[in-house]
C-alpha cells in the first residue's frame, strides 16, 4: 500500500492527539484504534507505539496509582499490548472486510465496531497477563497488582464499550472525507506537478 500525504498526515495527528486522550479515561486508547481501521498496518502499528510511549510518560509525569507504578518500573507493559492491539484490530477489521464484504454503511460500521472492540480487549488481556505473570506480587502505596487487576478489566470493559461505538463514526467519516481519494492516482498535465 503506497502511503500517502494524507495517510501521513493523519497518522501525526492520531499521535498527537494520543496525549490529550491519555488524560480522558475509557477513551484514551481511541486514536489508535482509529489508525488501526483507517490507515496502513504500518502506520496503526505506529500510532500504538506511541501511546505506548504516551503511557510510559504519564506514568512518569503523574505516578499515582499502581498501573502508572508498575509502568516506570517495566515500561514494556506498556507498550508491548499498544503495539499488538494495533495489529490485532488492523487484522480483525481486514478479515471482517475481506470475508463480509461490508458494501453499506451499517455493515462498514458494524466491521469498524467489532475490530475496534478486539483490539481494546487484545490491549487489555495483554496488559493484565503482562501484570499477572511478570509482576503478580508488585506493590506500592499498600495496594498490590493482583487487587487491582479486578479493576483492570472492569475499566476494560468499558473502554471496549466505548471502543466500539466511538471509532466507527470516526473512522469512516474520515475515510469518506479525508482519504477519499487515497487510492486514485494523481492527474499530471505537461510534466507539472
Amino acid at each position: 500500500m503506497k502511503i500517502s500525504t494524507r495517510s501521513i498526515t493523519l497518522a501525526a495527528t492520531l499521535t498527537a492527539l494520543c496525549a490529550v486522550t491519555g488524560f480522558l479515561p475509557y477513551v484514551f486508547f481511541l486514536p489508535v484504534m482509529v489508525a488501526a481501521t483507517t490507515l496502513s498496518v504500518g502506520i496503526a502499528a505506529f500510532v500504538g507505539l506511541a501511546f505506548g510511549a504516551v503511557s510510559i510518560a504519564y506514568s512518569f509525569l503523574s505516578p499515582t496509582g499502581i498501573v502508572a507504578a508498575a509502568f516506570i518500573q517495566a515500561p514494556y507493559i506498556a507498550i508491548v499490548p499498544r503495539l499488538f492491539a494495533a495489529l490485532g484490530a488492523f487484522g480483525a477489521y481486514k478479515l471482517i472486510e475481506h470475508f463480509a464484504k461490508p458494501q453499506k454503511r451499517s455493515g462498514k460500521f458494524a466491521a469498524v465496531s467489532i475490530a475496534a472492540a478486539i483490539g481494546s480487549l487484545l490491549n487489555t488481556a495483554l496488559v493484565v497477563a503482562m501484570f499477572y505473570f511478570i509482576m503478580p506480587g508488585f506493590e506500592t502505596g499498600g495496594a498490590t497488582m493482583i487487587v487491582a487487576i479486578p479493576e483492570m478489566l472492569i475499566s476494560g470493559a468499558i473502554e471496549c464499550a466505548c471502543m466500539a461505538a466511538l471509532t466507527p463514526p470516526i473512522s469512516l467519516t474520515l475515510n469518506r472525507v479525508v482519504l477519499k481519494n487515497r487510492s486514485c492516482p494523481r492527474k499530471h498535465t505537461d510534466g507539472v506537478r
